[in-house]
């Protein structure tokens, strides 16, 4: 299997880390600390990096190269974590919420550039395979950032779980500086490239991408059920919490069990992808 499939497995590994916290761990937290529900619904404003990624992706494609972006992204990440792993469990939810607010916009950073990686060492035959990784190694992040932090957090302690997130950062942060899998520079003929798109304006863009056969009905089922499922995942496990059930409960059932359901479909929609049908 070529290298780049273990870059990218890794990278979009601790790329899910974020969401995992943010989506699994967080909110079971902090209704266990007497949160109201409309409160820990207000807490997905920190996802809010994602939706501006696009204010920076020219910026980050003009300018250094990949893989300096990617070891200012998953170094700041470890940082992060680190940081994390200093405030004490039930302490002011703002310091812990810009840390993650933080984390976000790193996290978006890095998938702007893993993307570009992606994009440019995939040929046609392997996107599928490719694609696959993406979607199975973000989904393993979020399980082990989620779920996983959730199940094992009473035996471990808080602390333990952000210095292991911080551990696997730093890996990354090693393979993305060492491998040869990564054009270190940013060729001048790529650079001459990128400045024509990277002057458009963003509206002309939208406007083309609309233009697309099919475009605003695809646009509409995306997003219709990306919040129907995100409502389910946010607000299906506190309602349980309510109910009795024990975090180390929900991290298993929710956090890993249903998120490993959701890999296996990802895995074999690749598979048929990479088949090409």
């Amino acid at each position: 299997m070529p290298t780049i499939y273990y870059l990218l497995g890794l990278l979009y590994l601790v790329q899910g880390f974020p969401y995992g916290l943010q989506s699994g761990l967080l909110p079971v937290l902090l209704r266990t600390q007497g949160l109201s529900l409309s409160h820990i619904g207000l807490a997905r404003i920190l996802y809010l990096p994602w939706l501006l990624k696009f204010l920076w992706s020219p910026f980050i494609d003009g300018h250094w190269s990949r893989r300096t972006w990617l070891l200012i992204s998953t170094g700041g990440l470890a940082i992060c974590s680190f940081l994390c792993s200093l405030l004490p469990l039930g302490t002011d939810f703002t310091l812990l919420a810009w840390l993650l607010l933080i984390m976000h916009f790193l996290s978006s950073l890095q998938d702007v550039v893993v993307d570009a990686v992606a994009v440019a060492a995939l040929t046609q035959d392997e996107v599928g395979i490719g694609n696959s990784i993406q979607v199975v190694a973000y989904k393993f992040g979020s399980i082990i950032a989620g779920g996983g932090a959730l199940t094992v957090l009473e035996f471990v302690g808080w602390r333990v779980v952000f210095i292991l997130l911080a551990v696997m950062y730093f890996i990354a942060v090693l393979c993305a500086g060492f491998t040869k899998a990564i054009e270190s520079p940013v060729r001048a003929h790529e650079r001459g490239h990128q400045k024509p798109t990277n002057r458009k304006k963003l509206k002309d863009l939208v406007r083309k991408v609309l233009k697309v056969p099919g475009t605003p009905w695809a646009a509409l089922y995306v997003l219709s059920y990306k919040l129907g499922e995100q409502g389910s995942f946010s607000m299906v496990p506190l309602l349980l919490l309510d109910h009795g059930i024990t975090p180390a409960e929900l991290g298993v059932w929710n956090g890993i069990l249903s998120l490993g359901f959701s890999i296996l479909g990802s895995g074999f929609g690749g598979t048929l992808l990479s088949r090409g049908r």
